[in-house]
């Protein structure tokens, strides 16, 4: 009986060499690798920008002039801090987990993969009366400057 290890076929260049086998890699195609990313990057802004529209005339009809929403992330995981809403006493609703998603997902296509390691934080403002949207973000990490200094 043949294990399913030596049925498979190598991924690679296999060569010879005296009595042992060595197969060689082949070299990531990474033309393909970014085109694929990029095709997904740019679905994930146009379903943004669907949200984007929805979530705008939705807030336009509660009367809500501008949202702020704080992130952060780090280890791996974050979360959608808060969200204030001006004017202050206009409530979401519904809309509060989209509008998180939203903001999260604003966040991390402007930066992405910024809650892997010491992670990063930021604030998305949202005009809504103008629909502009600015992002504040700031990346985090461990820096460390050691000096020495002998028989001075």
């Amino acid at each position: 009986m043949t294990s399913e290890r030596h049925q498979r076929q190598p991924k690679g260049e296999v060569k010879a060499t005296g009595t042992t086998e060595v197969i060689i890699p082949k070299a990531p195609d990474w033309a393909k690798i970014n085109a694929r990313w990029e095709a997904e990057r740019e679905k994930t802004r146009e379903r943004l920008r669907v949200v984007r529209a929805e979530l705008l005339a939705a807030l336009r009809a509660l009367g809500v002039q501008e949202i702020e929403g704080q992130y952060d992330g780090y280890a791996d995981s974050g979360n959608v801090q808060g969200i204030a809403v001006t004017p202050v006493g206009v409530t979401l609703g519904g809309l509060e987990n989209r509008l998180e998603d939203f903001i999260w997902g604003m966040a991390h296509d402007l930066h992405p993969g910024f809650e892997i390691n010491d992670g990063g934080e930021g604030a998305l403002i949202w005009n809504v009366v103008e629909d502009r949207i600015d992002v504040a973000h700031a990346e985090l990490y461990t820096a460390r400057n050691e000096y020495s200094h002998e028989d001075i």
